[in-house]
């Protein structure tokens, strides 16, 4: 009678640590699935972070008084406008859960022509441009950004 016991315990150890086992893997595979989407999303933010600043080029090579007048410090969307790109103060939305905007600042040049972030002379002919893209994740606000420098090239010619 002692051996039925003691072989019914052995059966409920062992259906205990396959229920383990079973529920460590589930959780791997819910761990997975959550990186692969952060992941993804990540990735679609730094695309739409490349195509703002493409956005940005696009205006400055079309006529660089398109950007040199823009406000510094205000927030701008790239839009497209008639097949080509537009920045606008109007705010379009989200599109597809993302929303994406752009600001630009003064450049200062010290006497060696080196960028530096106060005290020189402020450089007409490049600016400061920073993009953002912000989305809904898991409840959180997510938000990357990018920045480069745009020149006035065609007028230096």
């Amino acid at each position: 009678m002692n051996q039925k016991g003691l072989g019914m315990v052995e059966i409920i150890v062992v259906v205990a640590l396959i229920l383990v086992g079973f529920t460590a893997i589930l959780q791997l595979f819910q761990l997975q699935i959550s990186t692969e989407r952060i992941k993804r999303e990540e990735l679609a933010a730094y695309a739409l972070l490349s195509e703002t600043l493409e956005a940005v080029r696009s205006v400055r090579d079309s006529n660089w008084n398109n950007l040199s007048s823009l406000t510094i410090g205000a927030d701008y969307y790239p839009v497209l406008q008639g097949g080509a790109w537009a920045l606008t103060i109007t705010n379009p939305g989200p599109l597809d859960g993302y929303s994406k905007w752009l600001n630009l600042s003064s450049v200062q040049r010290d006497v060696n022509a080196n960028i530096v972030p106060a005290g020189g002379s402020i450089d007409g002919d490049t600016l400061r441009v920073s993009a953002f893209v912000e989305w809904q994740s898991s409840g959180n606000t997510k938000t990357k950004n990018l920045t480069t420098y745009l020149t006035n090239w065609q007028g230096k010619l």
